[in-house]
């Protein structure tokens, strides 16, 4: 499974509008609430907001946060993708938000999950991949990108 699998252009945001921690989780998970994969659309929900931490490497001027549950609500690993511009402010994270990945799986998927997770984090945290991601001016770039930068992985 590859991040290209995982995520479609309607599953990608490039211009969210959400502007707390809470709706911007909301806005970037609703887009998977007819994915034939979400069982309990609310439950996903509830679950990958109780777990979204943020992240930042050291001297990084963003961070990427990742909502993210293993449950019984799904029955393949959904993923969905908010990029904000600047950044958004989220209370006792230091640095804005750059990217916001919601992620559910399966409970028997955690191997799957994981390796997701290591794949974005490698992304973000280098700063050429990183800005080609920044700069794709589609959710079509965005995916292309992101699968481009997991080959070279």
């Amino acid at each position: 499974m590859t991040l290209a699998d995982l995520l479609r252009p309607e599953y990608v945001q490039l211009r969210p509008v959400a502007t707390s921690r809470d709706a911007a989780i909301r806005e970037i998970a609703a887009v998977l609430e007819n994915d034939v994969k979400v069982l309990d659309w609310e439950e996903m929900h509830r679950r990958v907001t109780a777990s979204a931490p943020c992240v930042a490497e050291p001297g990084a001027s963003f961070c990427m946060c990742l909502p993210h549950a293993r449950t019984a609500a799904v029955t393949d690993m959904v993923m969905s993708a908010g990029r904000f511009d600047p950044g958004l402010r989220i209370a006792n994270v230091k640095q804005p938000v750059r990217y916001l990945f919601c992620i559910a799986v399966p409970p028997e998927m955690a191997t799957d999950y994981l390796r997701i997770i290591g794949l974005l984090a490698r992304i973000v945290k280098d700063p050429d991949s990183e800005a080609r991601i920044h700069t794709a001016a589609t959710p079509e770039d965005f995916i292309e990108t992101l699968a481009r930068l997991e080959a070279k992985l």
